[in-house]
């Protein structure tokens, strides 16, 4: 009984110790450094060209951006004279008036603190949408019911074309849990093809805007990897796990030159055809 007391006592002791020789351990969390971003876009329609100007907020900052105004914003065509942006509000610029014709580079250049950031982009020709339909998904688990949308296209042989769809639910973008509608015609160039969605589903009441885009590869590439690393979130961080930008000087997100060829419908009257 005395040796097992014994026993117990060193065991208290020893745990004393353990515990009185415990130190705790502050992690230096030092914030990590603001970032820019840029996000750029200008088109064959007669839309304003339009470029938004950010800074991402450290870790742990209160803010995922905040935009930055005074920044000197303009675009051209390579060997071409600049055009200058004007800020309509804080981080929002605005190019009215000019229309880009497809078969050219356009480089975008932001100017601030003494910082030029820039970005070239080559504008594709329109590819048309030719033709849509529509069939009925019932839905499981976290995945709705509804109407699933195939838009068919014809693509063009002998060159290399990337796409990006975008979905608009009565002149809203529709929400699609964070996925990007990216094609590239590695395994269809030349053919005519029906590109689909994976889970949007649309309703027979929705008027349903569905717009091509036709990017070059660098954009291509930029969104795909931002699909892949966001896990859902599109939000540019200042951390390293970010998609490769066509800008330079260290700027996060991406300057796109795109055409497109847009088609509404009501999807009830579509599906009756």
């Amino acid at each position: 009984m005395a040796s097992r007391l014994t026993y117990i006592l060193v065991l208290i002791l020893v745990a004393f110790v353990f515990s009185a020789c415990e130190k705790v351990i502050e992690f230096d969390l030092s914030e990590s450094k603001e970032a820019f971003v840029i996000e750029a876009n200008i088109t064959n329609n007669k839309l304003p060209f339009t470029v938004l100007v950010s800074k991402t907020s450290p870790y742990f900052g209160a803010k995922s951006n905040n935009p930055v105004s005074g920044a000197i914003v303009s675009v051209r065509a390579e060997k071409g004279k600049a055009k200058y942006f004007e800020e309509i509000q804080p981080g929002v610029y605005q190019l009215r008036g000019t229309i880009a014709t497809a078969g050219y580079w356009y480089i975008v250049d932001v100017e601030y603190d003494g910082v030029t950031y820039s970005a070239k982009s080559f504008m594709n020709q329109v590819v048309p949408i030719l033709d849509l339909s529509f069939s009925y998904f019932d839905g499981f688990g976290f995945f709705d019911s509804g109407y699933k949308v195939s838009t068919y296209i014809r693509d063009p042989a002998g060159t290399e074309n990337y796409y990006r769809l975008k979905y608009y639910v009565n002149g809203r973008i529709a929400d699609d849990r964070g996925e990007i509608a990216l094609y590239s015609d590695q395994l269809f160039n030349g053919k005519d093809i029906g590109l689909g969605q994976r889970s949007q589903v649309f309703q027979e009441t929705d008027t349903l805007t569905i717009e091509l885009q036709s990017i070059d590869k660098a954009v291509y590439n930029y969104f795909s990897m931002l699909e892949s690393i966001s896990g859902g979130s599109m939000q540019q961080t200042a951390s390293p796990a970010n998609p490769v930008s066509n800008f330079n000087n260290g700027a996060l997100g991406y300057f796109s030159a795109f055409t497109f060829d847009r088609k509404t419908v009501i999807v009830k009257d579509y599906i009756k055809k």
